[in-house]
């Protein structure tokens, strides 16, 4: 066998011993991921249930607003009671009132003579009570609405179709499973790359920094085997658990996903993923693996300590995780100019290919982007590497960074 395959061999068999590594990165995922959405839907349903069932007075301030929504029956679990408007206020601030509804002086009579009258909900957002409140008031007061709409058209002998001259009736083309699309798009671009990061951050810590404290490193750099050989094996190692926790999410993520899941606690939409999907999503994250594995080791093989390289750890979390949120904002879309964006490029590419908008053209361009940025990962790995002031100087400086840069 080379050394690097005998390397390699050991790099691996130390991941595999380390069954927090296992856990963590494999096992893990496949439990938690069905758990989790089954306990976000059963949650979400309890909640609204409880919402609906719960007791909520309404407040009304003035004669007008106890005419006009008393026009209609009384929402069920509501109570309308009558407050100043000083006093609703503070009764709203405390949560004893769940809104508050308040009528102008005259708005009866103004609608009488056909024009008309502004009627305002006072609620309070951050509050579920106050936001079921307005809920609940919100189709009473749209009959009303429609109540005396009707009367005036019958008192001017017009047809209900006279105010709507155009109908608009949307016809959601995406059918079934469009919305369970969507969701997928939005949750699945930050979860692949989060777990891609964690795997690659942990192996990454374990075997350079973590060989160190364990007092194993200088042992294995003495081996008759040249610095570049361990720096291969361990960045293969690497690249193999990114890719391997990669897949491990994805295929639980996909099963999840093609049971179904419940969005806003009304319906199981199970959602199918192609081959093609799947096949493109994988050779997305291949080099995205091997991008995350260079850089992650290049900066824990400064580090003396686990803790040291847990430390250093963060700017590359952020960095996968940073681009994964800005793939979600409204309006982000793949393109050319996207394309070649590291990382963002690889999130928007799963989300296109999960709504089935992606071109050729993308997918070239993010996999040339990524590889290229892979390259130069991988010779920071191995400069990184190669130098005896960072494998043994300790924590890193600015004087001892700026001499090591000089010498590169």
């Amino acid at each position: 066998m080379s050394p690097f395959r005998i390397l390699l061999h050991k790099e691996l068999l130390d991941v595999v011993r380390d069954r927090r590594t296992l856990l963590m990165n494999l096992g893990l995922p496949v439990v938690l991921y069905p758990l989790l959405f089954l306990s976000m839907g059963i949650m979400v349903v309890a909640g609204t249930e409880r919402l609906k069932n719960t007791e909520l007075v309404v407040g009304t301030v003035g004669p007008e607003a106890v005419e006009l929504i008393k026009l209609r029956p009384t929402p069920p679990k509501t109570t309308y009671k009558a407050y100043s408007l000083e006093e609703a206020t503070a009764e709203l601030a405390l949560q004893t009132l769940a809104a508050v509804v308040t009528a102008p002086e005259g708005a009866r009579d103004a609608i009488a003579e056909g024009k008309q009258a502004v009627v305002t909900v006072m609620y309070a957002k951050r509050f579920d009570k106050s936001r079921e409140a307005l809920d609940r008031l919100r189709p009473v007061l749209e009959s009303v609405n429609v109540q005396m709409l009707q009367k005036r058209l019958e008192e001017k002998s017009l047809d209900p179709s006279f105010i709507l001259p155009m109908k608009t009736d949307p016809v959601d083309v995406d059918l079934k499973d469009g919305l369970g699309r969507l969701m997928a798009a939005s949750l699945l671009p930050m979860l692949l790359l989060t777990t891609l990061l964690t795997g690659a951050v942990q192996a990454a810590v374990d075997t350079t920094a973590g060989e160190k404290e364990r007092g194993t490193f200088e042992t294995l750099l003495v081996a008759p085997v040249r610095p570049t050989q361990v720096m291969l094996a361990k960045y293969a190692t690497v690249t193999i658990v990114a890719i391997a926790t990669a897949l491990a999410n994805l295929a639980a993520t996909g099963l999840t996903f093609g049971f179904g899941v419940m969005i806003a606690g009304k319906a199981v939409i199970p959602v199918q993923f192609s081959a093609g999907q799947i096949a493109l999503m994988v050779l997305c994250m291949v080099p995205t693996a091997t991008l995350v594995s260079g850089l992650a080791l290049a900066l824990a093989s400064t580090a003396q300590t686990q803790r040291q390289g847990q430390s250093l750890m963060v700017p590359v979390l952020l960095m996968g995780m940073a681009p994964a949120m800005v793939a979600q904002m409204p309006g982000i879309e793949l393109n050319w100019v996207t394309a070649l964006i590291p990382v963002l490029n690889v999130a928007l590419l799963v989300k296109a290919t999960i709504l089935d908008t992606v071109s050729v053209l993308e997918v070239g361009l993010t996999l040339v982007s990524v590889l290229t940025c892979s390259v130069l990962a991988f010779q920071a790995a191995a400069l990184t590497f190669n130098s005896e002031t960072f494998r043994f100087g300790g924590t890193l400086s600015s004087g001892r960074l700026s001499g090591w840069w000089r010498r590169r």
